[in-house]
């Protein structure tokens, strides 16, 4: 079958023709290969791309919201001080009840630290521990003064819960003391961070 011409020449040109396939598939292979992984990184660095570009608007939009917020950061965190500020809740609970135009004849606030230690290293700092602050009140004064400094204390900017409440007369004592005079005994609760 070889000696036949047109045979030999089939299988050469088909030897030449596979000969050129073969070394050009081992040539172009890197190049395609080449192609296909940039064309692969290009998709994954858009995809990338996409996604700090929305990271990039979330933390711009985040940042005009603090922004727009800021004001109301130093209200809030007011609310539970990272100091006891003992004299500070004393000072509030006495305007309020001049305020109302009630009679504040007693208020005891529990022994709390001036300083606060700085946080030990063994405490991670993400764990935030609340000191409660036990207050005792007594105050003199009609119903509706009453009722004004009830609401006044729950309006305050600080936290204070209220543990118990109990009315009873009045025994000021005083001739001049209305009949109608009654004592709302307070026990509360302060906070502070430490």
């Amino acid at each position: 079958m070889l000696k036949k011409p047109k045979t030999k020449q089939y299988s050469t040109v088909i030897f030449f023709f596979l000969t050129v396939a073969l070394f050009g598939w081992f040539a172009i292979k890197p190049t395609i290969q080449t192609i296909l992984y940039l064309q692969r990184e290009i998709v994954d660095k858009k995809a990338v791309n996409t996604q700090m570009d929305d990271k990039i608007n979330a933390l711009i939009e985040a940042q005009a919201i603090l922004e727009n917020i800021q004001p109301q950061l130093e209200v809030i965190s007011y609310t539970i001080p990272t100091n006891p500020q003992a004299v500070d809740i004393a000072r509030q609970l006495k305007n309020l009840a001049e305020v109302s135009q009630a009679s504040l004849s007693a208020i005891q606030i529990a022994s709390v630290p001036i300083l606060i230690a700085t946080p030990s290293a063994a405490i991670p700092s993400s764990i935030v521990k609340h000191t409660a602050i036990p207050i005792t009140l007594s105050i003199d004064g009609s119903y509706n003064t009453l009722a004004s400094f009830m609401s006044g204390l729950l309006a305050m900017q600080r936290i204070i819960t209220i543990d118990s409440l109990s009315f009873s007369p009045s025994k000021s004592g005083l001739p001049q003391a209305r009949t109608n005079e009654i004592r709302l005994q307070l026990k509360l609760t302060g906070y502070y961070k430490n």
